[in-house]
């Protein structure tokens, strides 16, 4: 069984309609429960797993960063070292979203960092 392609558009019930995203509007994605919240322009509430989404999403765009958390990470601006091994991820809607430290080392891959220290 071959894999679907990852899409370009999500499309997310907004109210009585639905709400088409480009897949590169989208700066973040938290999960809340079974669902998501998306982060586009505004918050949009999906009914989907984070890790369900992410499986769709394009692997080459969207890094998962924490289990209740992916970014996009061409979203990311700064990545701020904290403490045991954890990253502080600035993203350019101002929102900032820490890794987990099970996540350290897709977060350091991702963007070419050498592997972190702690900070005191």
């Amino acid at each position: 069984m071959t894999a679907n392609p990852p899409f370009r558009f999500l499309a997310v019930r907004w109210e009585h309609r639905f709400v088409i995203l480009p897949v590169a509007s989208i700066v973040r994605i938290e999960a809340c429960d079974d669902r998501v919240r998306v982060f586009a322009d505004r918050p949009y509430p999906h009914r989907e797993t984070l890790a369900r989404l992410c499986a769709r999403l394009p692997s080459d765009t969207f890094l998962r960063v924490h289990r209740s958390h992916a970014v996009n990470i061409d979203a990311v601006l700064e990545v701020r070292l904290r403490h045991h091994g954890e990253y502080a991820l600035v993203l350019r809607d101002g929102s900032v979203v820490v890794s987990g430290r099970n996540y350290r080392t897709a977060v350091e891959s991702a963007f070419g960092l050498l592997p972190s220290r702690s900070v005191a």
